[in-house]
């Protein structure tokens, strides 16, 4: 196995589940033991690295290989998995097999990190490069992206500075078959509310039942969503999207409810924003249904302009390394949004297939991640 496919089996072998708003600190919720793992790997190479605070009980970790220019390379990939519920492969118990490397995150996303890490490691080992190189691993991706948050809001945390940050440019590792994304959507999510009056059911007519407006709103906005299907498509993620993905309400069979909730997920299109389509909806349903509106999310679509110089040095690597160097835009959400939000250029490229990404049997082509290393180097050296 070459080092690289032997890291990720590690990181593999690591559970790092994110507990998606309980505690971190079981046997497989949390970031702490990559980050951990990582220091000591990063550090047996003589790379400074810096862990910063994210959320209660959970860390980033970056590393950072000074070079020639301030100006930084940021290599940035996340350190945690979804769950492994209903998995039908032993989710940490990392195999190769016919090319490819099974286990929960190899895809999403320590393929990416493993080929990162190396890359760094390999630059560091080659003398002072020219740029500075960064490598960020963030936690909490899949949930609230407070760790790629912390890094904009708080670089002075590792040594860094809002203005170096903006200087420089950013490559976030997703599972995209090492082409280039340049664009993808951006996502709000809402909770919206109904509410009635509690009585008893022998007698519904004492009270106002909460279910019966929210079946009222649900119809509504399944009319919301169709009508984002007619409008014009962008060139590269397609349109906007609209889904109620839950809902609850009621306490008992014998009482009329006074609450019924849903959660709403509206993707977003490059040009788009959320508080202009949370007013959107508002306006949609007008004075119809009474509803409240609380946001649990809010993420922004990503656009780099193809001649913006992340772009033309991440297709360079990419054709180096691949001899390809496709660009394109995908549907979902990646951490480079924040990023670029914060005014750092940004792209997104790593190794995996998306449509492997929370599969009940992950993998990932070990040729790929391999590829991968060759790739980020690239970009650390331009």
């Amino acid at each position: 196995m070459s080092q690289v496919i032997d890291l990720l089996r590690e990181l593999v072998a690591i559970p790092s589940v994110n507990p998606s708003g309980g505690e971190p600190d079981d046997a497989l919720y949390g970031e702490a033991r990559m980050v951990a793992h990582l220091e000591a790997f990063l550090g047996r190479h003589k790379i400074d690295c810096k862990r910063q605070k994210a959320c209660d009980g959970r860390e980033n970790l970056i590393a950072v290989v000074e070079g020639r220019s301030a100006q930084p390379i940021i290599l940035e990939s996340h350190t945690d998995t979804v769950a492994v519920e209903g998995m039908e492969i032993e989710p940490f118990d990392p195999r190769v097999e016919g090319g490819k490397l099974y286990g929960r995150g190899a895809c999403d996303d320590k393929g990416s990190l493993a080929a990162m890490v190396m890359a760094l490691v390999n630059v560091a080992a080659s003398g002072t490069p020219a740029d500075t190189c960064i490598l960020a691993a963030t936690c909490d991706e899949e949930y609230r992206f407070s760790g790629v948050n912390a890094l904009v809001e708080r670089p002075e945390d590792v040594g860094l500075s809002v203005e170096q940050l903006r200087s420089g440019m950013a490559c976030a590792g997703e599972p995209t078959g090492l082409d280039v994304v340049v664009a993808h959507k951006g996502a709000y999510r809402w909770c919206l509310r109904t509410r009635g009056c509690a009585a008893h059911s022998s007698d519904p007519t004492q009270g106002e039942n909460a279910i019966y407006t929210m079946s009222r709103l649900v119809g509504l906005l399944e009319e919301y969503a169709e009508s984002l299907g007619a409008r014009p498509k962008h060139p590269l993620v397609q349109g906007p999207t609209f889904s109620v993905g839950t809902i609850q309400g009621g306490s008992a069979v014998n009482i009329v409810p006074d609450l019924c909730e849903v959660l709403v997920d509206r993707r977003l299109v490059p040009g788009e924003n959320g508080e202009d389509a949370g007013e959107e909806l508002r306006e949609f349903i007008g004075n119809q249904v009474a509803f409240e509106m609380e946001v649990l999310l809010e993420d922004w679509p990503m656009e780099t302009p193809l001649d913006a110089q992340v772009v033309r040095r991440v297709r360079a690597a990419a054709e180096s390394a691949t001899g390809r160097g496709n660009v394109v835009g995908v549907q979902y959400g990646t951490d480079a949004s924040k990023l670029h939000r914060a005014g750092i250029e940004s792209v997104v490229c790593g190794p995996g297939d998306i449509a492997q990404a929370h599969t009940a049997n992950e993998w990932v082509e070990v040729a790929q991640v391999e590829a991968a290393v060759r790739l980020y180097e690239g970009i650390l050296t331009g």
